[in-house]
């Protein structure tokens, strides 16, 4: 059962990033897309399994020049 100081510091946490226009999402992925995301956090070509999906995410829906058929 998680202590008073911890409850508080993610409350605090998720409401700063609610602040800067962050939300918070929980999706189930496939085991090898699993595998493959702790693969890239083990070798350290990222920091944490949030950087990974960031990157993935950025890249399929930020890039400017996304070159994609409909």
């Amino acid at each position: 059962m998680p202590d008073a100081k911890q409850t508080e510091r993610v409350q605090r946490f998720r409401k700063s990033r609610k602040e800067r226009g962050d939300r918070e999402m929980n999706v189930w992925v496939p085991g090898l897309i699993g595998a493959a995301i702790d693969q890239a956090v083990e070798s350290g070509r990222f920091k944490s399994r949030q950087d990974v999906i960031n990157h993935a995410l950025e890249a399929m829906f930020a890039e400017k020049d996304r070159n994609v058929v409909t």
